[in-house]
């Protein structure tokens, strides 16, 4: 039989997950006010797995509480972007050179089936409403990450995938910023997925090398005019000497 404990514990795993797939996918924007009282009405549950709930989301800084003042969406710290893009530079590159020397043709077959799931989405953009566009960018997110772990578990560095992801959810609402609700933007992260894996058929190192750099950087750099547009979802600290 389930104990009071192993229920309760069930209950704010529930309310965690979908509090933060919302914050991470900007359904709830940086610097929103979240309360206690509305979120376990919304869930139909007590206040104390909403207050464990909010208390794992604030230890990920995904929120950020305000004594005698209130709980908010923390704003996304565009350091900690710098050092996470910087991170997954260093790190992919090292992981598909490994996976560029040690593929096998099944392997190879995986990674289209992957690519093909990201192509069927796009080609029905056309169709979609602006807000189904939306929910089809956050879609296309959840096959992007599953992309990248594909060739990070194919390579042999799960593990290294899952520390990644651990410590980037600045980076995942970053992304959300600039993918959700742009066709275009991808598009272009669909094109670059092709080429990655093309280029690690051909064991070009250089040109990987520098497609990895160029996909992690891509969308920081084009997409300059979203963070000025949005800029009151980031941090305002002055940078450090």
């Amino acid at each position: 039989m389930e104990s009071k404990s192993t229920r309760k514990r069930g209950t704010s795993d529930i309310v965690y997950k979908s509090l933060k797939n919302e914050i991470l996918h900007l359904h709830l924007l940086p610097g929103s006010a979240v309360s206690e009282i509305e979120t376990s009405n919304k869930y139909n549950v007590s206040r104390t797995p909403v207050r464990d709930a909010f208390k794992a989301l604030a230890s990920e800084g995904l929120l950020e509480v305000v004594p005698h003042v209130g709980t908010f969406v923390s704003y996304i710290d565009i350091r900690e972007i710098s050092d996470i893009l910087f991170m997954r530079e260093v790190v992919e590159q090292a992981v598909l050179r490994i996976l560029a020397t040690t593929y096998t043709q099944a392997q190879i077959l995986k990674i289209r089936l992957a690519l093909n799931e990201q192509q069927k989405l796009i080609q029905q953009m056309s169709s979609f409403t602006p807000e189904e566009q939306k929910e089809a960018g956050t879609r296309f997110l959840v096959l992007d990450n599953q992309f990248h772990e594909l060739l990070f578990s194919l390579a042999g560095k799960k593990k290294i995938w899952d520390m990644l992801v651990h410590s980037n959810p600045q980076y995942e609402r970053f992304r959300a910023l600039l993918n959700v609700g742009n066709p275009e933007a991808m598009n272009n992260l669909y094109a670059a997925h092709c080429e990655l894996v093309e280029t690690i058929i051909g064991k070009d190192m250089d040109k990987l090398q520098q497609l990895v750099s160029n996909h992690i950087y891509g969308g920081f750099s084009e997409n300059a005019d979203i963070v000025l547009k949005n800029s009151s979802y980031f941090t305002q600290t002055p940078e450090e000497d």
